[in-house]
């Protein structure tokens, strides 16, 4: 099965909507890119920004980001950018493929991530967390990260993904 979101894109692209100020968010691949309808507030909130990251895009921002040394991975559980990496680990270690990850469903209150994905077999899950179950992911990850199956997902870089771009052309 092909990977379309590695954990370091997805990364990258949350640091990036951090920066942006970007709070509300669904992300999802098309056609050789990521898309991510976004907005400036809290869910739920209208999402009137539409960003689009190829994957030179991302490696960009990548490298742009290791040369201010601002997307080093931390502990910061809270970010956008430890959440996407670990709902990509996640999903990766799984054997199966990420179609889409929001906020849609949080609001003021209850912070709420849905996470869609297919299974090797074709199946469609999603996974709706919830408040602690969000922070225990993060830290689940987190701890995973050292471990051979993670440790060799965490640091393919993005060539999965060119991989996956090229074959489709």
């Amino acid at each position: 099965m092909s990977v379309t979101f590695a954990p370091e894109a997805l990364h990258v692209i949350g640091h990036d909507l951090e920066l942006r100020g970007i709070k509300t968010f669904l992300i999802r691949w098309e056609a050789d890119l990521y898309v991510v309808e976004g907005g400036y507030q809290s869910p739920p909130a209208a999402t009137p920004v539409t960003l689009h990251y190829t994957l030179n895009d991302i490696e960009q921002l990548d490298h742009e980001g290791r040369e201010r040394n601002d997307q080093v991975p931390g502990k910061d559980f809270l970010s956008l950018a430890q959440l996407f990496w670990a709902v990509g680990t996640y999903v990766i270690g799984k054997g199966a493929r990420l179609l889409s990850v929001s906020n849609h469903a949080s609001t003021e209150k209850r912070p709420a991530v849905n996470i869609e994905y297919q299974t090797v077999e074709g199946e469609r899950v999603i996974e709706d967390l919830a408040g602690s179950a969000i922070y225990e992911l993060c830290i689940r990850v987190y701890k995973l990260r050292g471990k051979s199956s993670i440790k060799n997902i965490r640091y393919t870089r993005f060539s999965s993904l060119q991989e996956n771009s090229s074959a489709r052309r």
